[in-house]
């Protein structure tokens, strides 16, 4: 295979909270500071499930990949509690994170409760005390400990200390905030208090990470498959896009005459391509009419956003390009870099032409579906200008 476990699975986790905390070209680090946080009281509290709170603080936000807005400018607003979606957030995520290899039950059931309060005032389910999750309390304080960073920029411990215990009392344990307020005390707040100091801090905890006991064969496999319905739960029209794409792109690439190992460097590829679209609003994808220019802008910026992320996941990096290009044109006008024929590779130029093949034989707001034979008549139009001629000439084999 092209990845070992370990090391790629927790770099693919790093890059899906990554990319979840972005907004408009900025990294809210939401999740990273979360998932430290929450892992350094558990090394105080818990030491055993250290580890697996870091990962839960990574994807305790997943559940909220199709709001409208970031989920730390929603639930600050007066109205978040009436909101079903913002209710419903936790045990969505719990329901993703339930079929990770290596997290599982106790990393969604932290998921879910992350949100609950010691005093049962929290929600979804408003229970309280010992019957929350383990590890979803500390989980629930770093959340509001970022909140109050967000709000308080720069501001050091000693002045955020009263503000964040006034905004907290009697939705967590005293000796859990006092742990938290001797933790920040020390070299921890600087560590986590600064973007550039969570970009070395989370490097050196990623290399430190024991090894995830998965409990079942190809784990990797099993969560990049997740991960593609991630990315297609961001927006309504594409179900199963991610999938449908990767089994066009490997049907093409036989035809071709590829072998087993580039066959499966594909696959992967043509799962992961729309990765960086997680970060498009989805009042931008889901959008019926035409874009404006910023919009547009906005969606062309994603496939950068897929080879930045995958790049740096040492078992995916060869094969971010495959799968980041695959908006670039044959004649050089496509996005996000307008790159020519030979500066495309063989993949992104595969997954280029299934991309292309789903999208218009696919339910889309925004056109006509038409039918495999028409689509593959309109890919053979674009053969030498949209498309690699060589890739359009074995399209038929799409419709058997």
């Amino acid at each position: 295979m092209i990845y070992s476990p370990d090391r790629t699975f927790s770099e693919l986790v790093v890059a899906l909270s990554t990319i979840l905390d972005i907004e408009q070209e900025t990294k809210l680090y939401h999740a990273w500071r979360v998932a430290l946080v929450a892992q350094e009281l558990a090394r105080r509290e818990l030491p055993e499930l250290a580890n697996l709170v870091f990962y839960a603080g990574l994807l305790h936000d997943l559940g909220a990949i199709g709001l409208d807005d970031h989920l730390v400018h929603l639930v600050v607003k007066p109205e978040a509690r009436g909101n079903p979606a913002i209710l419903d957030h936790p045990q969505r995520g719990a329901a993703m994170v339930t079929a990770i290899p290596g997290l599982g039950d106790e990393a969604a059931a932290m998921i879910r409760d992350h949100h609950e309060r010691w005093d049962g005032s929290g929600y979804p389910r408003g229970i309280k005390g010992q019957d929350l999750a383990q590890g979803a309390i500390l989980l629930g304080l770093a959340d509001e400990l970022d909140l109050v960073l967000r709000a308080h920029p720069g501001a050091p411990w000693s002045s955020l200390r009263g503000t964040l215990l006034r905004k907290v009392r009697g939705g967590f344990p005293p000796e859990l905030l006092a742990t938290l307020d001797e933790m920040l005390q020390g070299p921890c707040y600087a560590d986590i208090a600064t973007n550039v100091a969570l970009e070395l801090k989370m490097f050196e905890v990623i290399m430190a990470l024991p090894p995830v006991n998965f409990r079942v064969p190809d784990p990797m496999k099993i969560t990049i498959d997740l991960f593609a319905e991630i990315i297609d739960a961001k927006h309504a029209y594409t179900a199963g896009h991610s999938h449908r794409v990767a089994a066009y792109a490997l049907r093409l690439a036989r035809c071709l005459g590829y072998g087993e190992e580039e066959l499966q460097r594909l696959e992967v590829a043509g799962l992961l391509h729309d990765f960086g679209k997680i970060a498009v609003p989805r009042a931008v994808l889901d959008k019926p009419g035409r874009l404006d220019r910023d919009e547009l802008q906005v969606v062309r910026r994603h496939p950068a956003w897929t080879i930045e992320l995958l790049s740096g996941v040492s078992g995916l990096k060869d094969l971010a390009r495959d799968a980041g290009l695959h908006h670039e044109r044959y004649d050089g006008k496509g996005y996000p870099y307008g790159l020519h024929d030979g500066e495309i590779p063989a993949g992104a130029r595969i997954i280029a032409v299934a991309d292309a093949f789903d999208a218009m034989t696919s339910n889309r707001p925004y056109q006509r579906t038409c039918t495999p034979a028409e689509a593959v008549q309109i890919l053979s139009g674009g053969a030498g200008s949209q498309f690699d001629p060589e890739v359009v000439a074995v399209a038929p084999c799409l419709l058997t």
